[in-house]
């Protein structure tokens, strides 16, 4: 990229449903992460969020602006989700049947106060960003979710082009859970250029009738850093790392029934849970399948690098996915991982080379794959070194950031 000094900087303005310190996914981390680099290089980032009664107005964070929008009418919806939240407390539901559930697809419509929350949030964005319309080349939205729809509503309004990047297995068509879906959808792939992650989130739009110059391949990325020096342990650790509310989608009830069949095999091995959800309701569950003592469900966890540094094996036994930042760090740290064949996981992971690939929902699969691994050290150990490679050559976040500065300038040009 060219610094700013010898040609105009790119301008973006990022959207993101939301920031920390309020809770969010992988998508947004990876979001402030790709901004961060991005204004390392000279273009100009800035992002605008929901805020909160206690979290508004203008902040900086590495050098980007985030404007976190919130008003009077914001206080009056939130007190009333609060209130809702309260009195329909939601069910924490552990295990799954794949042969008769829907678990690798969002299949909930989405109701009436969603489709006023991003609205509210569209005409705030719009009174915001009306009056900076000539400091603004590019939108782009990091979710196939609301901020897609708000996203193209500004890029229309403001006469922009948008970036939307799809972040799951079926971002694009599960807007059609949105009020008015298929007309959305049509609108949203009239106007936006897409960004697939995964050789499978593009094959999906594809099939949705995206056309294939409307979409650009580039993956998450990663800053590298060195392997720290690995912690040896009396016990061997597999460690997995996902929020627990996210369920299905992370397979955690999976991974528990496969932790079964593994600890028969190595009864002194420990499994680490990480991530945020009702661990007290999981917790009950594991004791009352007799695996109370080797399994630990240790909460949010800032920073994971030392429990990765101290992890026999990672496992991700997601069913769906989009690309997984949890599963690129654990490479990038020479962790032999167990993953499903899903997206994301199958770009990452060529099997039996940088780790082991399973079917998703297969509980017996899963439990090889990691028994495996346990029982083969040398093997794993060339694995791990050669999933640190991959993520080297092919994930760096500077690369990644190189490969969205060209499809701007490719956007602003046209």
């Amino acid at each position: 990229m060219k610094s700013a000094e010898t040609v105009k900087p790119i301008r973006i303005v990022m959207l993101a449903a939301s920031l920390p310190p309020l809770p969010c996914g992988g998508a947004e981390m990876q979001a402030l992460l790709l901004g961060k680099t991005l204004q390392e290089e000279g273009v100009q980032v800035s992002f605008v969020t929901p805020g909160k009664a206690h979290l508004k107005g203008q902040t900086l964070q590495d050098g980007m602006t985030i404007y976190r929008l919130h008003a009077i009418v914001n206080t009056w919806f939130d007190w009333l989700a609060s209130i809702k939240k309260k009195r329909i407390p939601k069910d924490v539901k552990i295990e799954y049947d794949d042969a008769t559930e829907l678990t690798d697809i969002i299949a909930t419509k989405v109701g009436w106060p969603t489709r006023v929350y991003y609205t509210i949030f569209y005409w705030q964005c719009l009174w915001l960003l009306w009056r900076k319309r000539k400091q603004i080349d590019i939108i782009h939205a990091h979710t196939m979710e609301w901020s897609a729809i708000v996203a193209t509503r500004l890029g229309k309004a403001l006469g922009k082009p948008v970036v939307i990047k799809d972040s799951t297995m079926n971002g694009f068509k599960s807007l059609a859970r949105f009020p008015n879906g298929k007309l959305l959808q049509q609108r949203i792939m009239d106007y936006a250029h897409f960004v697939a992650m995964t050789s499978i989130i593009g094959k999906n739009l594809q099939a949705e009738a995206v056309p294939p110059r409307s979409i650009t391949y580039i993956p998450n990325g990663l800053p590298v850093v060195a392997v720290p020096e690995k912690k040896t342990h009396e016990n061997q650790t597999v460690l997995f790392v996902g929020n627990l509310y996210q369920q299905p989608a992370k397979g955690v009830d999976i991974l528990l029934k496969a932790w079964a069949t593994v600890i028969r095999e190595f009864p002194k091995v420990r499994l680490q849970v990480i991530g945020d959800g009702d661990r007290d309701m999981y917790t009950t569950y594991v004791h009352q399948k007799g695996m109370g003592s080797s399994v630990s469900f240790l909460g949010r966890v800032s920073n994971t690098r030392d429990y990765l540094a101290a992890a026999t094996v990672f496992v991700l036994p997601s069913r769906r996915e989009g690309m997984s930042n949890a599963l690129m760090e654990a490479m990038l740290f020479e962790l032999p991982c167990v993953a499903t064949d899903i997206s994301g996981s199958n770009d990452l992971i060529q099997n039996n080379v940088n780790g082991i690939i399973v079917p998703p929902a297969n509980v017996q699969a899963l439990a090889d794959g990691i028994i495996y691994i346990l029982r083969h050290p040398q093997e794993a150990r060339a694995m791990g070194q050669k999933a640190r490679e991959k993520i080297i050559n092919e994930y760096d976040i500077r690369v990644v950031a190189q490969k969205y500065y060209r499809l701007y300038q490719t956007l602003i040009a046209h």
